[in-house]
């Protein structure tokens, strides 16, 4: 790849705090989002009571290039699975669903999708310190967590300028 990305932008985003918090900033920006973590997804619910949707990032890896440093990030994006609500209406007692399922999976899972996007597209196209290293990917899901979740993980290599000297300590032989 090549040193293509540069230190054009005064925050330093190879450190590990700084990735952290630009994914928290845009996420709790975002309308659709009430609550925003960081970490282990499977203790969310044990932690705090939180208000859904919601979204969490962590970082994966951590990769160190001459010039690069490039993370493994993974952003999830999810809300609390409700029952649909089955009333009849008209005279038929018909009820239109235009999607199946007695719950709102599909739902969640359209709208957490287009939130994510934006994420990413974001992302994309207004940060200029770093980028994506090939294409994100996003797998949804249902019921991974003991929490009643549904929604999408995306994972994506970032890539981020490190301007690290190569010779901060000097070696003692």
């Amino acid at each position: 790849m090549g040193a293509e990305v540069v230190n054009n932008i005064g925050t330093n985003y190879t450190l590990y705090y700084n990735i952290i918090n630009y994914f928290k900033t845009i996420m709790n920006n975002h309308p659709s989002l009430n609550f925003v973590s960081q970490g282990d997804m499977f203790s969310i619910d044990t932690k705090e009571f939180p208000a859904y949707p919601l979204g969490n990032v962590s970082i994966n890896r951590a990769d160190f290039l001459e010039k690069e440093i490039i993370y493994q990030v993974q952003l999830t994006l999810a809300d609390k699975v409700k029952l649909k609500n089955n009333e009849s209406t008209g005279t038929a007692n018909l009820l239109t669903v235009p999607f199946e399922g007695t719950d709102d999976t599909i739902d969640i899972h359209a709208n957490m999708l287009g939130v994510m996007n934006d994420l990413i597209g974001f992302t994309r196209t207004g940060v200029n310190a770093f980028q994506f290293q090939g294409n994100p990917s996003a797998q949804p899901f249902k019921d991974n967590f003991d929490n009643g979740l549904a929604g999408w993980v995306v994972t994506f290599n970032l890539v981020v300028f490190n301007s690290a000297d190569t010779c901060l300590v000097p070696t003692l032989l």
